[in-house]
């Protein structure tokens, strides 16, 4: 089930086992905050050590009642934009940008489009009248926000231009401490949530730790705790369940005083994961219902729509479709009518799971349609490659063997584009702090070379009385360029250690050391065998592997990738390339392998990886398997000529027989009864009918028995 996107005072996706007929969404009736009410006028205190002039020149109490409005708006945005515009305009142009702000920022939330791009274009008008970087960096945030609010939690450029801008800003005014903190903070936050999103969990946690580091700096407790609750999300994503329980109860005290039921239901509601993941589904059941309750008293339509998305992914996830279905028909509706994207697209998710699971495989196949297509126009990636595969699963799991194949191709393309995404991305950044520090150097080695010419300029003046001394400074003038010439030439050497070093980068995965996928084509394409592709190819998939990160924790997936690899490159030969072909993928390039050697070494790897358990970080220990599926090409007893995709492709059906046939096994194709291209074409097009007409001849090998 796809997890729902984390929303700014939002709530995380859980999983329990609950009944939910009855649980309706309450109206927004409940009584609002006292934000929404603010006094005539502001009491001045002294701004916090660390604040800019320009952000001390607005009165500490005036920033704290915008701060509260602000949040209010995420629930009850007519109540917080009626309580902004009765606030009284201050004196000074802080006073007047930190107002424009605050009202720009509830307007960001909006379904009004247009009121939100007027708001913004008030706020920049008035940040100018201040400083005209800081309107930059207010026009890049509010773009931001308005970004989230319209495409969800992808990848967000603006997001990371402002925060740059901030960052550039705060050095320019000689403060860095808690200037400009509030939205920094958001925009870190909002970074951490949409890297999570994107399959990142270390960026992820950099840009929440860094969020976090500001609510403590600021002493804000509201802040505080929404950052620890986001790391803790982090750690039991990862398996850290100590870790997440003790960031969880820090939120929990942080949040006692404060009396707000939004934040209570994030916390109760992340308290529930914590406990299904533990097993305990009793206490995940209360800690849920007692979010559905904090959500009522706060008014809150968004917090119910996320608690009843979560109430479906849990029912699907405890094998109750018909639950599911009836928490997904009450929330779909409100998720719809608050233009709720992530939390709707959620819902529309696990509606076809459901579908399939009850036998409604049309209905569920047109919706799936819908939804990626709905997901490709966000660019939504990582979402797609989560919906494929538990679509796949749900395929499977109901005997359509077929159908899952066909999603499991188009997933594995999708995720091999993420995978090469984010490896871009990666190394994007590496170049940028290489590029960055080679400026930097070549700037301080300007900055002394004209201080050094300047030095020459002064000295022309007193040449003649003061022969000796011009004398002596160009002597160390020298000695100082031969210095910076040596310095030059290492950095040059230094930065070409550096280009080498990334371009061995980009051929490994940075997880096993094996080659990646970008090798494994070069070597396939290399040649002759881009056109008429000869040797052994070896597919091998871990088996359940997904299961191992729902239950373990992704440090466990990961132990359990890294050992997986090494076993694999123990039995294989020197000469062979063994590459991560792509999320729980291997694959095996024997050139010169003969058929009856290649069952062999199908038959070592199964050994390899089955025969011995795997040690995970926690000190707990499980048995893996694995499936295969090889060829030898051209492939017996017509040797047609294949193209390197196409052996690809048939290694690939072949493992998928393999999974099909009860996994921990190898299918080898032994023959092909296809004398032509067009044949082969054929067989390809239907492998699994080939084999059962006769046409393909597999030999299986079972794997070591558990």
């Amino acid at each position: 089930m796809t997890a729902l996107a984390p929303a700014w005072c939002g709530a995380v996706a859980v999983g329990v086992v609950l009944a939910v007929a009855g649980v309706a969404a309450q109206p927004a009736s409940a009584p609002l905050p006292e934000a929404s009410a603010p006094t005539a006028a502001p009491v001045s205190r002294a701004a916090p050590a660390g604040t800019p002039p320009v952000e001390a020149d607005v009165p500490l109490d005036l920033q704290q009642r915008l701060d509260a409005l602000v949040r209010l708006a995420e629930d009850h945005l007519d109540q917080a934009t009626q309580a902004l515009t009765s606030l009284p305009v201050p004196g000074t142009p802080a006073g007047r940008r930190a107002l424009a702000l605050a009202r720009a920022e509830a307007d960001a939330r909006g379904v009004d489009a247009a009121q939100a791009e007027r708001s913004r274009r008030l706020a920049v008008e008035a940040a100018r009248a201040v400083r005209a970087k800081l309107a930059a960096a207010d026009d890049l945030y509010l773009q931001a926000l308005r970004f989230q609010r319209e495409r969800g939690y992808i990848a967000n450029d603006k997001a990371l231009a402002a925060l740059a801008a901030y960052e550039a800003w705060c050095k320019s005014e000689g403060v860095y401490a808690l200037c400009a903190w509030r939205p920094r903070w958001r925009l870190q936050q909002l970074l951490a949530d949409v890297a999570d999103e994107q399959h990142a969990p270390g960026q992820a946690r950099v840009h929440a730790q860094a969020a976090l580091e500001l609510a403590v700096a600021a002493d804000d407790p509201w802040r505080r705790a929404y950052s620890e609750s986001a790391l803790a999300e982090l750690a039991g994503a990862q398996g850290d369940r100590a870790s997440a329980a003790a960031r969880l109860a820090r939120a929990r005290a942080l949040t006692e005083p404060l009396d707000d039921p939004r934040m209570s239901a994030r916390l109760l509601q992340m308290e529930a994961e914590l406990a299904l993941k533990a097993g305990e589904y009793d206490r995940a059941q209360q800690a849920l219902l007692q979010a559905l309750q904090a959500g009522r008293r706060s008014g809150s339509t968004r917090l119910q729509v996320l608690v009843l998305a979560n109430l479906s992914d849990a029912a699907l996830r405890a094998g109750r479709p018909r639950d599911a279905m009836q928490a997904i028909t009450q929330g779909l509706p409100l998720a719809r009518e608050r233009q709720m994207r992530s939390a709707e697209r959620t819902l529309m998710n696990n509606a076809v799971i459901a579908r399939v699971a009850l036998g409604q495989g049309d209905v569920a196949r047109r919706e799936f349609d819908l939804l990626q297509a709905a997901w490709s126009a966000d660019g939504d990636t990582g979402a797609q490659v989560t919906s494929m595969r538990e679509y796949g699963d749900a395929l499977a799991a109901v005997g359509d063997v077929r159908g899952a194949i066909e999603i499991h191709h188009r997933e594995r393309e999708l995720a091999r584009r993420l995978a090469e995404a984010n490896r871009q991305a990666a190394l994007a950044e590496l170049r940028t702090r290489y590029d960055r520090d080679a400026q930097e150097r070549k700037a301080l080695l300007l900055e002394r070379d004209n201080a050094l010419k300047t030095a020459q300029l002064d000295n022309q003046g007193l040449w003649q009385t003061l022969w000796a001394l011009g004398a002596g400074v160009l002597v160390l003038t020298i000695a100082l360029m031969l210095v910076l010439l040596r310095r030059v030439r290492e950095t040059n050497r230094a930065l070409e250690h550096s280009r080498a070093r990334l371009r061995v980068q980009s051929e490994r995965d940075a997880l096993t050391g094996l080659a990646n996928r970008r090798h494994v084509q070069a070597a396939l394409h290399a040649g002759s065998l881009a056109q008429d592709f000869r040797g052994a190819l070896m597919m091998i998939d871990i088996d359940h592997f997904k299961h191992i990160n729902d239950g373990y924790g992704h440090a466990a997936g990961d132990a359990v990738l890294v050992e997986v690899a090494r076993r694999i490159a123990s039995v294989t030969r020197g000469d062979d390339i063994v590459a991560r072909w792509g999320g729980e993928e291997f694959l095996i390039l024997a050139p010169d392998l003969a058929s009856g050697d290649a069952d062999a070494l199908a038959q070592r790897v199964l050994t390899a990886v089955g025969g011995a358990t795997i040690g995970l970080p926690d000190g707990r220990s499980m048995r893996v398997t694995v499936s295969i599926g090889h060829g030898v090409f051209p492939l017996l007893p017509h040797r047609v000529s294949v193209a390197p995709e196409q052996a690809v492709n048939l290694a690939d059906m072949a493992l998928y027989t393999a999974k099909s046939q009860g996994r921990n096994r190898a299918v080898g194709i032994a023959q092909v009864e296809a004398d032509s291209p067009a044949a082969l074409r054929a067989v390809e097009a239907d492998f699994e009918r080939a084999w059962v007409d006769g046409r393909v001849q597999l030999r299986v090998d079972v794997g070591p028995p558990g």
